[in-house]
């Protein structure tokens, strides 16, 4: 493969985090105290991006952010860990998106609130060619005419697509061609055979080839705690999940995500690069939000081969989430 100027671009506007961690959400007309709180960014895509450049990749974001005070904060933070943000679109008048995140530690859940931005898609008229085919792979979270477009000419360049199937969505279910690595949440597989009458009957092998014989040559559902299980190419495999403990999951499906298009720009099997991206979100899952617990090569390494997360890395990003110091 030629050359490229990026490794990775990820397509899907950003949202503002505000992160509240809490021993249970509290009944109604009661004021309870959290535990704790902190602004990060967020959006799947994006935190992808961050675990890429975090594991040492060049990664670019394509998308929306408003002009307003989280736009701001958004750029700042995927800045701040050394994301490309050089084709992000900043729309006048217009708010970007918001998601409150809540992190339940009675049962280890977590809850989201969120508000879309005040602005329209990308259009295909407003992709650069050339910068989207810059790349060895693009990374995407759902399917629009100008993602579309985009996975045309990344595939034109030589180049594969990625797709983080969070939820089942039509237009993710319509265009499986479009994919090579499809990697889905339990959430996305249960709805989807729901949704498309799968049979009880149907093994969860069966049902990840019938994906793949739509275009996808991997197909992974991650599974949380139960780990993912996978097909790629004829082989069908099961990974089990680390077990650390956990501070907040939210992100660890993002940051898998990130951390698989690492792995397969390094040409490993599809089993390793599962087991190496269930150690970086276990990782991840040891400290609050999305993204102050995203690791480093180092840090992976270490944990990969005697079970010790090595923590003083991650603990200078939560206290520079904490404190915000650069997210405004």
């Amino acid at each position: 493969m030629n050359e490229k100027k990026l490794d990775v671009i990820g397509f899907g506007d950003p949202f503002q985090d505000l992160v509240i961690r809490l021993s249970q959400l509290p009944p109604t007309n009661v004021n309870m105290r959290m535990d704790d709180y902190c602004f990060q960014g967020g959006g799947n895509v994006a935190t992808a991006m961050v675990a890429a450049a975090r594991l040492g990749l060049r990664s670019a974001v394509l998308g929306n952010v408003g002009d307003d005070l989280l736009g701001r904060m958004i750029l700042s933070d995927l800045r701040y860990n050394h994301v490309d943000v050089s084709r992000m679109k900043t729309n006048e008048n217009a708010r970007s998106n918001f998601c409150l995140c809540m992190a339940e530690q009675a049962n280890q859940g977590k809850e989201f609130i969120s508000k879309g931005g005040d602005f329209s898609p990308l259009q295909p008229s407003e992709l650069d060619r050339a910068f989207i085919r810059s790349a060895r792979v693009l990374h995407i979270g759902n399917f629009t005419p100008a993602i579309v477009q985009a996975c045309e000419w990344m595939h034109e360049a030589g180049g594969i697509v990625s797709i983080d199937a969070a939820y089942y969505r039509p237009d993710i279910f319509e265009n499986y061609r479009h994919i090579d690595l499809f990697i889905a949440s339990e959430t996305y597989y249960n709805t989807m055979r729901r949704e498309e009458k799968i049979e009880e009957k149907t093994g969860f092998e069966d049902v990840l080839r019938a994906i793949q014989a739509k275009g996808p040559s991997t197909v992974i559902v991650t599974l949380g705690a139960a780990g993912s299980k996978g097909v790629s190419g004829s082989r069908y495999f099961e990974i089990p999940a680390f077990q650390v403990e956990t501070v907040d999951s939210t992100g660890a499906g993002d940051v898998f995500h990130g951390a698989y298009v690492y792995a397969w720009l390094q040409g490993w099997e599809a089993e390793r690069c599962c087991r190496f991206c269930s150690a970086v979100s276990a990782i991840k899952c040891t400290r609050m939000g999305g993204r102050s617990g995203i690791p480093t090569l180092p840090v992976i390494s270490r944990f990969l081969q005697d079970g010790v997360i090595d923590g003083e890395e991650l603990d200078r990003r939560v206290l520079h989430y904490k404190y915000a110091s650069t997210l405004y």
